[in-house]
């Protein structure tokens, strides 16, 4: 059997309406990712549907470790960031990679918490690393744009290269691809290659969720 770790959907509410937002700038992104108030309820209007790590053949779930996160996703969606945001960070903290990616929303827009580019890009970042494909785009953004980090357009390439090569033909993949064309632009052909090889070595990194003694022990509880 495949050491291939897969992910079944979570936050179905959250991640269904917002592929669309790859194809916005970093400000908007701020609205439409980090208000996903605005997205599209998924089929079963639930904030938290299950989210599994296979390997081995052997399923891993998230969820015994969800416990409240409909209710702090309806906070969120509400502008309640005092109640939402400690529900993610747990999450986040134990690897859950839609609530690092909410994290990452949470410090880019200051929702809650003071505005931290640095912990947004960290946050996005872990979630891209795990194969999230909804944050390949803003931290490709946020080092294209040098917000949280140095300016670094190898890697702001990459990201935007793994993004387009997740999305269909679309008018948000064509924007994508715009985007990274106009920092190929700044590159060398050197530089490029090597972007496209990193990309093309890609491969995510799934965390598999702790049992909950174990989690209760990562988090001091």
């Amino acid at each position: 059997m495949s050491n291939a770790r897969r992910y079944r959907p979570l936050f179905a509410a959250l991640i269904g309406g917002l592929v669309t937002s790859f194809a916005l700038s970093l400000p908007q992104i701020a609205v439409a990712q980090a208000n996903p108030a605005q997205a599209s309820p998924g089929p079963s209007g639930s904030a938290a549907n299950s989210l599994d790590v296979i390997v081995d053949g052997e399923r891993h779930s998230w969820r015994p470790l969800e416990q409240g996160a409909d209710t702090a996703w309806e906070a969120y969606r509400k502008g309640d960031y005092q109640a939402a945001v400690p529900v993610f960070a747990r999450l986040a903290k134990l690897g859950h990679p839609v609530a690092e990616w909410l994290m990452g929303n949470v410090y880019f827009a200051g929702q809650g918490v003071p505005q931290d580019y640095r912990r947004a890009l960290e946050w996005f970042e872990k979630a891209a690393d795990q194969g999230l494909m909804q944050a390949y785009a803003p931290t490709a953004q946020l080092y294209e744009q040098g917000k949280g980090t140095p300016l670094d357009l190898g890697k702001a390439y990459m990201w935007y290269n793994i993004a387009i090569a997740n999305l269909p033909n679309s008018v948000e993949r064509y924007n994508l691809m715009k985007q990274r064309d106009a920092i190929a632009a700044l590159m060398t052909q050197a530089q490029i290659e090597a972007a496209q090889k990193r990309s093309l070595l890609f491969q995510p990194k799934k965390i598999v969720p702790p049992d909950i003694e174990t989690a209760r022990e990562m988090l001091g509880e």
